[in-house]
Parts: C-alpha cells; sequence; structure tokens
C-alpha cells in the first residue's frame, strides 16, 4: 500500500510541475503579447498626435487666410444687387 502511495505522491508532484511549466510558458507569451500591443499602441497614439496637430494646423484662421490669398479672394466682397426679380444684373464696367 504504502508503494502506491508514494507512486501517487510522485506522479501527481510530476504532473503539478508540468502544468507548472506550462502556465510559465503561457504567462512569458502573454507577456511578449502584451508588450507588442503596448507598442502598436504607442504607435498609434504618436500617429494621432500628429493627426491633431494637422487638422489643428488646418482649421485654423491663418491657413484659411493663406488659401484665400492663393485663391484671389478678396477681403470684402462687393454685394450685386437685383435689378429685376427674375435675374440677376450685373453691369459691365
Amino acid at each position: 500500500m504504502k508503494k502506491y502511495f508514494n507512486l501517487l505522491i510522485g506522479i501527481t508532484l510530476i504532473s503539478l510541475i508540468f502544468i507548472n511549466l506550462l502556465i510559465l510558458y503561457s504567462t512569458i507569451r502573454l507577456g511578449d503579447e502584451i508588450t507588442l500591443y503596448e507598442a502598436k499602441i504607442d504607435q498609434i497614439h504618436r500617429k494621432n498626435i500628429g493627426l491633431e496637430k494637422d487638422l489643428s494646423r488646418l482649421g485654423s484662421l491663418s491657413y484659411a487666410r493663406k488659401i484665400a490669398i492663393k485663391l484671389d479672394f478678396t477681403k470684402k466682397a462687393q454685394p450685386e444687387f437685383l435689378e429685376k426679380v427674375t435675374y440677376a444684373f450685373v453691369p459691365n464696367k
């Protein structure tokens, strides 16, 4: 009986060591995946900051002013009045 009991304890200890090694391996693998995802998150965060800067630059009034100068917009538009209700009349100057 004592032999069977010692054999059972030995098999249990070997199986627990094997399970512990499997858990250790999966933990190391998950740690590597977490590191990979953290690097991807950091890269996406940097891209997001760059896009936010571009968006704020494109939405600024100074950028709109530069584009307006390139497109020959004037500061104040001269209003055109309707002489008749059916169409707009712009006299040649």
